[in-house]
């Protein structure tokens, strides 16, 4: 068995126990559990919540090991890779959920999955990484909150994880508001890259969003008896905030696209006034190198070669033809 010893406040340990941690629950009021008797006080509580760790063998054979469990649902609670989604069996429901990972050393974006079991006096948890969210309610449990069911756990669940999205998805809006806020002032220097890494973040993070909408959406609208009707109201709620962070990721995306297209137009803008301003200085020098390659041609007759005053006439004569195209070019609005 899981050493309980190891296991820390927070319901980690370096050793990656089996067990996370566990409450069973009585009249709403929960007791914390151990992996010992976690089974043998199943009979014990209205209902028990267990947390497990899925890269442990010895979560994963017990998983397998309960009768009341499908395979396939066995299957998707210990999968390595996956994305929202909600399946109804005769015995109950799993659902899986994404949280943006906020790990140490983590990008935001890298989302971290909770696989829930949810049956009829028995909630089973698993994750892979260490999820904020599960730690967040059990600190919330431990100071006395009450929680009514299996269906109540899952949206309180679902809630928080909605919870430590919403800053993210702030972040994300927040940075695009700098970008544009600096190239409208003109400072649009390394705005290109930051510009790509946010819309890189924006793509990923909606890749999971938009399915967790969906699967929270048929979640409020299961027939399933495991959920009340209070309880369907608050999956609702969570699955509208869940579609306004989507409408959100799906906003700043298509300012993040416009934002890269006002940069391009920005360089090719510059790139067309610094080719103008190239033609017209050559434009301005053509005639005056026309005239100075004629005069330095060594042949006879050419004016002025006798004349002491001839050199200052051409130099004279070569500066006003250039302040006269200066002048017709600025007329043009050329320069």
């Amino acid at each position: 068995m899981t050493d309980f010893a190891s296991i820390s406040p927070a319901g980690e340990s370096d050793a990656d126990p089996a067990f996370v941690f566990g409450f069973g629950f009585v009249k709403n009021e929960a007791t914390e559990l151990t992996w010992d008797n976690a089974n043998a006080s199943l009979s014990s509580y209205d209902w028990v919540w267990l947390h497990l760790n899925a890269h442990s063998d010895e979560a994963r054979k017990w998983v397998r090991e309960q009768s009341d469990i499908p395979y396939a649902a066995a299957n998707a609670l210990l999968a390595g890779e996956t994305r929202p989604r909600v399946t109804s069996f005769d015995k109950g429901l799993v659902v899986n959920l994404r949280g943006v990972n906020l790990n140490e050393g983590a990008e935001p974006e890298d989302m971290v999955s909770i696989r829930i079991w949810v049956g009829g006096k028995r909630v089973i948890t698993t994750r892979r990484r260490r999820l904020k969210a599960a730690q967040d309610i059990r600190q919330e449990i431990l100071s006395g909150i009450k929680i009514s069911g299996p269906g109540a756990l899952t949206a309180k669940l679902a809630a928080r994880l909605t919870d430590r999205a919403e800053p993210y998805v702030q972040e994300i809006e927040d940075e695009i508001d700098a970008i544009e806020t600096a190239i409208l002032k003109g400072d649009s220097q390394g705005a290109r890259p930051k510009l790509a890494d946010t819309r890189q973040a924006a793509v990923l993070f909606r890749r999971f969003v938009a399915p967790q909408r969906d699967a929270l959406t048929r979640l409020a609208g299961s027939e399933t008896d495991l959920f009340t009707a209070k309880t369907k109201i608050d999956l609702r709620e969570v699955a509208d905030r869940v579609t306004r962070m989507t409408e959100e990721i799906d906003t700043a995306r298509e300012r993040a696209m416009v934002l890269q297209d006002q940069l391009t137009d920005q360089r090719a803008e510059e790139m067309n006034r610094n080719m103008m301003i190239l033609s017209v200085v050559a434009a301005i020098f053509l005639p005056l190198g026309f005239l100075t390659g004629l005069f330095g041609i060594n042949v006879g007759g050419m004016p002025g070669v006798d004349s002491p005053m001839a050199f200052w006439l051409v130099v004279v004569g070569c500066i006003a033809i250039g302040a006269a195209l200066a002048l017709f070019f600025k007329s043009k609005r050329w320069l």
